[in-house]
């Protein structure tokens, strides 16, 4: 995980900020995903090392409050304010969600059903690995370079849309299997599938949002 010195933090432009923000936020995503692929390999004990990590990890916190302050006294900025303002606030809603899935994750030690579910859960979570990344160097280019952060949106919203597909895969199968329907492990898995798709689908709505930015700010040629 990324270290950050916070004597430097006040030195700081409001982008810089905003970059070192996202650079936290998508480092934890990366362990949560790391995570996944621990449980994947039944490897519990890295398992609950990389999703207490996430858990437990609060330097965005002293990152959030420097960009505020500073933020409210600038007079002028590439942005409006409300628009910075909402633009760090999806960012940390990464942080949230991914505390919440590691939170249920770490309540019940399962084993997956059969090897050729791993090979599905492998592929979602490589996407989400995949649209994390993207997302991040979106939100990084949107000071240098508008329409390159609007092009990279629209590379995640298409990864997002064959993660999709993978998850109706996955509930398919897991219908299908023989077990109860009552169990700890068949409803643990199916809200596993639904946590991963709920932080696709609010990587696709702020891929959504930077695109409605670009629009606004950027007179396309």
């Amino acid at each position: 995980m990324k270290e950050f010195e916070r004597n430097k933090l006040p030195k700081l432009s409001i982008d810089d900020l905003t970059n070192e923000f996202m650079d936290n936020i998508n480092n934890q995503n990366i362990m949560l995903i790391e995570g996944i692929e621990f449980l994947i390999e039944e490897d519990f004990e890295n398992f609950n090392i990389n999703l207490n990590i996430v858990i437990e990890t609060k330097t965005e916190v002293e990152i959030k409050k420097t960009f505020e302050a500073k933020l409210f006294k600038s007079k002028r900025a590439s942005f409006t304010k409300a628009d910075r303002l909402k633009l760090f606030a999806k960012i940390n809603d990464i942080k949230n969600i991914g505390e919440f899935m590691a939170n249920r994750m770490l309540l019940y030690r399962v084993v997956f059903p059969d090897d050729q579910f791993k090979v599905h859960i492998r592929s979602i979570n490589k996407s989400l690995k995949e649209i994390t990344n993207k997302i991040s160097d979106a939100v990084k280019s949107i000071g240098p370079d508008l329409e390159k952060s609007y092009e990279i949106c629209e590379e995640v919203k298409e990864e997002r849309r064959k993660m999709r597909k993978e998850e109706w895969e996955l509930l398919h199968r897991l219908w299908n299997y023989d077990m109860d329907y009552l169990s700890r492990t068949f409803l643990y898995l199916k809200e596993f599938i639904e946590d991963i798709m709920m932080m696709a689908d609010h990587i696709k709505n702020f891929a959504e949002y930077i695109q409605f930015l670009t629009t606004k700010y950027l007179i396309f040629k």
